[in-house]
């Protein structure tokens, strides 16, 4: 084999971040998610890799908004109940026992307990079954706690995705 299953795990680690996003009936949901990147830091455009048929995808398909949360290592239980596969409608949040505020531009709330959080109204989402499914994101709020961070570094140790259901943190 010239590509190992594995390959993937070459640009990791990743920041873990919860996602955040509301179904057409404004109920809340969030996913785990390590699979994003800024594609330009001017405009403010972030790219997430979420599979088509997440309720990730298709609410951020249907509403546009959404809102990436930046986990401290803390959080590594309640990330892992968000990963699990729940029936659309259960608001995830509730089921890792995490608490929520409105966010500042978009109507996906943020999560209380991370770092920092990240507003996003998509601009272009692309799918392509069985393959990929992206969605690209114009930027609209940054908002870190400052207990957390300094000049964007963190002070205290982010949740880092290895592959997998492994995990680890740094703190710099």
């Amino acid at each position: 084999m010239l590509v190992d299953e594995n390959w993937y795990r070459l640009f990791h680690p990743k920041v873990v971040s919860l996602v955040t996003t509301l179904n057409k009936e404004g109920k809340i949901n969030a996913g785990t998610f390590a699979w994003l990147t800024p594609l330009s830091d001017s405009p403010p455009i972030l790219l997430l890799a979420a599979w088509y048929e997440s309720h990730t995808f298709k609410n951020i398909s249907e509403t546009k908004e959404f809102v990436v949360n930046i986990t401290p290592k803390q959080l590594k239980k309640e990330v892992q109940i968000c990963a699990k596969t729940f029936p659309e409608g259960v608001n995830e949040l509730e089921e890792a026992g995490l608490s929520w505020f409105p966010s500042k531009t978009v109507k996906p709330p943020r999560v209380k307990e991370c770092m920092a959080w990240v507003e996003c109204v998509a601009r272009e989402v692309v799918k392509k079954e069985e393959e990929y499914s992206f969605i690209i994101a114009d930027v609209k709020c940054v908002e870190v706690k400052e207990e957390c961070y300094r000049n964007f570094m963190p002070k205290k140790e982010v949740l880092l995705h290895l592959g997998g259901k492994d995990y680890s943190s740094i703190k710099v």
